[in-house]
Order: structure tokens, then sequence, then C-alpha cells
């Protein structure tokens, strides 16, 4: 328990530099836009040779790019963040300001911190992740009703830039949103399937990855633009019955899980009511302590372990 203070110092420190590395990275993308207004409004030194306005690779530092898609946080979508990302930073801070003093009193200092470090990163990361998941996945839902507006818009005798833009008007949030910044970027000079591209990389959905290179291979060798995207929407449309299939598949198999894990504490219960001094010497005794820390632990990671088996099946 003396290496309270230490750890709330460490704790500070590792707040203090992820506040700052999520505040470079915020206050580049910033600078960057800024730039790029100014040089969109002011007029071109030469006359004859128009200056490019079309964005290459991110600017900013790869370390920072690393940290951040680690952490699965990804700044340039703050619509995700349904807990600001600095409330989630200081809840990965406490949890390992608390696991690493409590640790510290059963297993020493040397496993007390490497638990504090190990929940300080894996908090927020879990956290970050689950507000992406969330939104990923209401994008992709939204994905087959997106194209169908666009394939109706194109057939209508709308040009292909008015039907994308006609999404940002019905489709509800968040396609709205994202297509919104698809405009924007097509307002700028960025190619249609290029905007698509970003909105790719922002979602990580395939589906809008298929659309880019739809759109890119119709517009170089010509064709029936609404037939190629009905085509499209219907096979976007049996993906997405696919996964929507395979998350009720995947239930039972969570249902399992879960089953795995509680049942250790049920059996706890009950022998804590037949026979306590069997729960006794995990509570009381240090040794019995540390086995039962080292159990927790294992059960923690063969949990992590079904997860990503789950998840894996699920996505093939």
């Amino acid at each position: 328990m003396a290496h309270g203070p230490i750890y709330a110092l460490a704790a500070v420190l590792l707040l203090a530099l992820a506040l700052g590395a999520v505040a470079l990275v915020q206050a580049g993308a910033a600078q960057r836009l800024q730039a790029r207004v100014r040089g969109l409004s002011e007029p071109p030194v030469t006359a004859p040779v128009q200056p490019s306005i079309r964005v290459g690779r991110s600017a900013r530092s790869p370390l920072l790019l690393r940290i951040c898609r680690f952490l699965r946080f990804d700044p340039d979508i703050p619509q995700e963040q349904i807990i600001p990302w600095p409330i989630i930073l200081m809840i990965g801070v406490a949890a390992a300001v608390a696991v690493g003093w409590w640790l510290d009193g059963l297993l020493g200092q040397p496993l007390g911190a490497i638990g504090a470090v190990a929940i300080g990163v894996m908090v927020p990361r879990s956290l970050f992740g689950w507000q992406h998941a969330r939104y990923s996945d209401a994008v992709f839902e939204q994905i087959p009703d997106a194209l169908g507006l666009m394939v109706r818009a194109i057939r209508a005798g709308l040009p292909l830039a008015d039907a994308i833009r006609n999404i940002t008007v019905e489709m509800p949030s968040p396609t709205r949103e994202e297509f919104s910044r698809v405009v924007g970027d097509m307002a700028i000079g960025r190619p249609i399937d290029a905007a698509l591209v970003r909105l790719h990389e922002r979602t990580g959905l395939t589906e809008y990855a298929f659309l880019a290179v739809t759109l890119g291979l119709q517009s170089q060798t010509g064709g029936s633009l609404a037939e190629t995207l009905d085509n499209l929407s219907d096979m976007v449309r049996k993906r997405v019955a696919m996964a929507k299939r395979a998350k009720a598949l995947a239930g039972e198999a969570k249902a399992q899980a879960g089953l795995l894990v509680v049942l250790p504490f049920v059996a706890a219960a009950g022998m804590a009511a037949v026979q306590p001094f069997y729960i006794a010497a995990f509570t009381e005794n240090p040794t019995g302590q540390r086995m039962a820390m080292i159990g927790l632990g294992l059960m923690g990671m063969g949990l992590l372990m079904i997860r990503w088996l789950i998840r894996q099946a699920s996505q093939g």
C-alpha cells in the first residue's frame, strides 16, 4: 500500500501525455484545414498552371497515428464519441491507479505495475473500440438504403454528384454526416471514388470500398451506371443480411461464454454457504489471494480469447 502516491503520480503523467498526444493530432488537423482553405481562397501566382488541391497522405506524426490506431480512437470522426475522449482517458487512468494500488498489496510492486499499465491501456482501448464498433454498425445497416436511394435518383435522371447529395438530405444519421463529408471532399476537387475511399478508411466498411472501385471502373469503361449500382446494391443487401444472421448465430456462443464466466462465481457462492472456510482461504490468506488473482487473470484471458474466436467466426 506504500506505493499508492507513486501510482498516482505516474497516472497523472500518463494522462498528461495522452491528452497532449490527442491534442496535437486535433491541432494538426485544424492547421491543415486552415492551410487548405487559405490555399483555395488565394489566387494562383502563375495563371497558366493551376495548383492541385488534392490532398495526399496524412501529414500527422506516424507515432501519433499508431497510438490512436492502437487505442481505436479516430479524431476525424468526433460524432462517434458518445463519451468524450478526455473522460475516457481519465477513466483509464483511474482504473490503472485503483488496480495498481490493489495488486501492489497482493502480488508486489512489479506485478502491480504491470497490471496497472495493462488496465490503463485496455480500458480506454475497449471504450474507444466499443464506440467505433457501434458507429460502424449503424453506418453498415444503412448502406443498402443509401445505395437504393442513389440508384433511384440516377434512374430519375439526376447526375451522380446530385444523387450523392440527395443522400445527405434523405438519409438519417450517421450516414447523412458521412456523405456530407463526401460532398465536402467533392466540393474541393476530390474525385468521387477518392472521396468514397476516404469514407471507407473512416468507417472501415468494405462495402464502401466496393462502391469506390465500382464508380472508378465505371467512369473509365462506361456502361449503365444505374444497372451497375443496382447489382452492387443487391450484393451489399445480401452481405448485410448475412452479417445479421452471423451475429444471431454468434449469440449462442456468447451465451455459453457468459455461462463459463458466471459458473465459477456461482460455485464459489455455494461453497461459501456450505463451508465458509473454503472461501476464507482465498480472501484472508495472502497466498490464497494471489492464487485468486491469478485465476481471475487467466479467466479474463480466456474470455478475451473466446471473444476473439467468436468475432473471427462472425467475420469469416
